[in-house]
């Protein structure tokens, strides 16, 4: 049996064990780097969730504007203590799920980027996600630390927006998450460099409810789901 196979064998005895969720009504916000898996956590919980998908910022930002919501899920520390800051939150936030920068490539690497270097050449498109956003501080972190001169073509809304550019062809390389480029099965640029530069995953009540899908995300079946999904333990 795969790994793969493996994890979601586990995850059906948890589903036996917890059960599903109670009416497939619930509302999560969620980064749109958790694209990729929110479907199949919906198949382990037997639920039908309505996952509201968008970069971690904006997700905040729809709670202050009066959204109604189960549960946050932030790609980082910093909006999440945006949100209690705020008050639009209850509860303790938890670290459930962690995540690393790397360069990906688009199909047949046309710009033949070889070394972090090449995102310092003119004649490269490359993209990187908005400042506001936690993919988008992680790059600037990376660049800055990292000295590298980016020749930035474009600055996207959400991570997921910046891979499916760099899938297409629009772009030669982007600064995303390993999760995505694993999702969409890109090619990343080989270099430890940007090993240090990772982010933590986030989820807190907004009703102060207890929530099926965050017992589910910090349980053993969870992390076993997370980790087919390229997510680091916290």
């Amino acid at each position: 049996m795969t790994f793969r196979g493996l994890a979601l064998a586990t995850l059906a005895a948890a589903t036996a064990l917890t059960g599903c969720a109670d009416d497939g009504s619930s509302v999560a916000l969620v980064p749109s780097s958790m694209t990729g898996i929110v479907g199949e956590i919906d198949l382990a919980l037997e639920s039908e969730t309505d996952w509201v998908i968008a970069g971690s910022s904006r997700l905040v930002a729809q709670l202050a504007d009066g959204a109604e919501a189960e549960i946050l899920i932030t790609a980082d520390a910093i909006t999440m203590d945006d949100a209690a800051a705020r008050g639009l939150v209850a509860g303790e936030p938890v670290v459930f799920a962690g995540n690393r920068l790397v360069v990906a490539l688009a199909p047949g690497n046309p710009g033949e980027v070889a070394h972090l270097s090449d995102l310092n050449r003119g004649d490269l498109l490359i993209g990187v996600c908005a400042p506001e956003v936690p993919c988008g501080r992680l790059a600037a972190e990376a660049a800055d630390a990292l000295d590298l001169d980016l020749s930035i073509d474009t600055e996207e809304p959400n991570v997921r927006s910046l891979a499916n550019k760099v899938a297409s062809g629009e772009l030669d390389a982007g600064l995303i998450y390993a999760t995505d480029a694993a999702d969409l099965e890109l090619e990343t640029l080989d270099t430890n460099a940007l090993a240090p530069f990772v982010t933590s995953y986030l989820v807190v009540s907004v009703d102060g409810e207890t929530s099926t899908i965050a017992d589910f995300l910090v349980s053993p079946a969870g992390q076993a789901l997370l980790a087919t999904q390229g997510f680091s333990r916290p």
